[in-house]
């Protein structure tokens, strides 16, 4: 063999040898790249498991706050313990903030399955039209569309009402529920609503297992100024001031309130106790955060249940 095949040859295995290390160096750091990656996942959802765990803890505590709130008071109104919102909680590797609302303060929009269908069609038609600054028509078309889209038969509320025939038609189509609604955010696909109006309403309505009353110690101002037909907007406002330095201690007290005089209101349909909460908030667990919300149910004997929790929206 030649001088000069000799040395080809040991530049071929000089380059050889360097392109395996040059493989072993990048496979190294792609190892080490996906280990590293692999352990902040494995952090993240520990860290997760962790927040989401403080929130469970949060609704027993909560649950026990509530049923010593029903020992002691006959009422419940916003200046009492569990309506005070948690600015800053410090926890174990995190902190928390958050707040429990009276879900009864809100307007129950499966209240339309009820025995009183009509009367509360008539007031979800109120709310839209004050809340989401609407016009009558369209405000009276989402109404009648949450009524169907609730009710068991196929048979749209005249005139605006909608049902399968309506919704088959759109793209993409979809079907009604035909039973109470889960959570408020179905709303949204109700005939005539949008993410506007939507947006506007969210604050004042929920989605109850069952028809309940209106606490009007915890309602907003939008919500008391719909209780009844052609009460003036303002008459809202007028209604939370008065409670603000004592809320009320019974139904007939409160349509006792000069604000009210001489108005014909249902008093069956409105309350000064509530049975369902929502407690929400957020939880920071090192580099995770979670949405949490809890929808818990008092019982008359002051026994408190979870209804549903979930860590995205209600």
């Amino acid at each position: 063999m030649t001088v000069r095949a000799v040395h080809h040859e040991r530049g071929v295995a000089l380059l050889t040898a360097m392109l395996i290390v040059s493989l072993v160096a990048i496979i190294g750091a792609g190892m080490l790249s996906q280990m590293n990656l692999a352990l902040h996942r494995s952090g993240n959802i520990w860290q997760s498991e962790q927040a989401w765990w403080y929130a469970v803890g949060i609704e027993n505590w909560l649950g026990k706050l509530l049923r010593q709130d029903a020992e002691f008071t006959d009422i419940d109104s916003l200046d009492e313990p569990w309506a005070q919102p948690v600015d800053y909680l410090p926890l174990d590797g995190g902190a928390l903030q958050g707040q429990v609302i009276d879900l009864q303060g809100r307007f129950n929009l499966n209240n339309l399955s009820g025995s009183d269908a009509d009367a509360a069609q008539e007031q979800l038609q109120r709310l839209v039209e004050l809340v989401g600054d609407t016009d009558q028509v369209t405000a009276r078309t989402i109404a009648a569309s949450v009524r169907d889209w609730i009710d068991a038969d196929i048979n749209p509320t005249l005139p605006d009402g909608a049902e399968d025939d309506y919704y088959l038609g759109l793209s993409p189509a979809y079907r009604v529920a035909n039973t109470q609604m889960s959570s408020a955010s179905e709303l949204r696909m109700v005939k005539g609503m949008t993410p506007a109006l939507y947006a506007a309403l969210a604050p004042y309505i929920c989605a109850l297992p069952e028809v309940t009353a209106i606490n009007v110690n915890t309602a907003p101002a939008p919500v008391l100024a719909t209780i009844a037909p052609e009460l003036p907007p303002t008459t809202g406002e007028s209604l939370v001031e008065s409670r603000a330095d004592e809320p009320w201690e019974s139904v007939d007290a409160f349509l006792q309130d000069p604000a009210l005089a001489g108005r014909q209101i249902d008093s069956g349909r409105l309350s000064v106790i509530t049975n369902y909460f929502m407690a929400t908030g957020q939880i920071t667990v090192d580099r995770a955060q979670i949405q949490f919300f809890s929808v818990l149910e008092r019982a008359d004997n002051g026994a408190v249940r979870t209804v549903r929790h979930s860590t995205n929206v209600d």
